[in-house]
């Protein structure tokens, strides 16, 4: 497996790590990463726990954000070891082959409930991946009515020059 890489689509860095894609695994755990969220993760990206029973894929800098705030939260220098074992253990370097696909470990695919089928989601810092099933149950639609209260929710205070009314 090599690595993915930025050089792979020059205009990366204007690329938003978003969308929602299905994709079968194998038997072998390797699963196709869908070209536009794989054009916008950067060398040194890795393959780590999410909550929720979920993996993310993370960029360098957004992981170590991550793992600053586990280590920040730990009360004793042994808590933070501990802490730091039990993520960094189901943690990878993000690699793609020749044909696009990742390895997902045993271990990983038991974290996030990935058996015949995954969910890749943008979530704009990282890509989430997500067994179909556990996906499919969680019900995710967005419903217009609901979104429209969040959106004025969030936006209600908001009266920085240009933002959007």
């Amino acid at each position: 497996m090599t690595t993915a890489t930025l050089s792979e689509a020059p205009a990366a860095a204007a690329v938003s790590l978003c969308g929602a894609y299905r994709h079968a695994v194998d038997a072998k755990g390797r699963v196709a990463v869908p070209a536009l969220l794989r054009r916008g993760l950067p060398e040194s990206s890795v393959v780590g726990p999410n909550p929720d029973h979920r993996l993310g894929i993370w960029p360098p800098d957004a992981w170590e954000l991550e793992i600053s705030r586990f280590r920040r939260f730990a009360e004793t220098p042994a808590q933070r070891d501990r802490l730091e074992r039990q993520v960094m253990a189901l943690t990878y370097p993000f690699e793609v082959d020749a044909q696009g696909r990742m390895l997902l470990t045993t271990a990983q695919r038991s974290w996030a409930s990935i058996t015949g089928g995954a969910v890749f989601v943008g979530l704009g810092r990282c890509v989430e991946i997500v067994g179909e099933q556990r996906w499919d149950a969680d019900d995710l639609d967005l419903d217009p009515d609901e979104f429209t209260r969040l959106h004025e929710h969030v936006h209600r205070d908001d009266v920085s020059p240009g933002a959007p009314q």
